[in-house]
């Protein structure tokens, strides 16, 4: 297991100077696969991304792998500040990362691999997961709330006080 110090890791995080490798697919296949990890090196901080039919932003995935010490994007700096202290030596793990519209709310889906060999298995389940998502419909009481018009508020009846002359 590599360990890295947690003060190395900020500089890398908050300069987002590690290496990052990205390429495009149109769909997803196991040479793209294989080439998220032939471009991933697990021996340093380093993202090696795949963009497929335009990535998350474009409507497609984004899948990623990522050599960090947890189970949070690299681009997650503020988390990242909060969590590393600078003197600590900090084990770091492989990530892989799936992001989708359709693959949860958070549009993202992170596991952590002990290998890589599994890798086209796991990239699979996560297309599965997607391919069954279904949006979240907005809760009951928000729809009745709308669909209820608001009542006037009743009136108050209002006596006159009989004065004594």
């Amino acid at each position: 297991m590599t360990e890295i110090l947690g003060q190395t890791i900020l500089d890398l995080i908050d300069g987002q100077n590690y290496a990052v490798t990205s390429f495009p697919a149109d769909k997803y296949t196991q040479a793209v696969a294989d080439t998220l990890e032939g471009n991933f090196d697990p021996t340093q901080i380093n993202r090696s991304e795949v963009q497929i039919a335009g990535g998350v932003e474009g409507g497609g995935q984004t899948i990623s792998l990522e050599l960090a010490p947890y189970i949070l994007p690299l681009r997650y700096k503020n988390e990242y500040r909060k969590l590393i202290h600078p003197d600590a030596q900090l084990p770091v793990h492989t990530y892989l990362i799936f992001e989708s519209e359709k693959i949860s709310n958070s549009k993202m889906k992170i596991v952590q691999l002990d290998d890589l060999t599994q890798l086209n298995d796991q990239i699979e389940a996560f297309f599965e997961i997607e391919k069954n998502w279904v949006a979240p419909v907005p809760k009951e009481e928000e729809k009745e709330v709308e669909a209820k018009p608001k009542k006037a508020a009743a009136k108050k009846a209002t006596r006159k006080k009989a004065t004594k002359k």
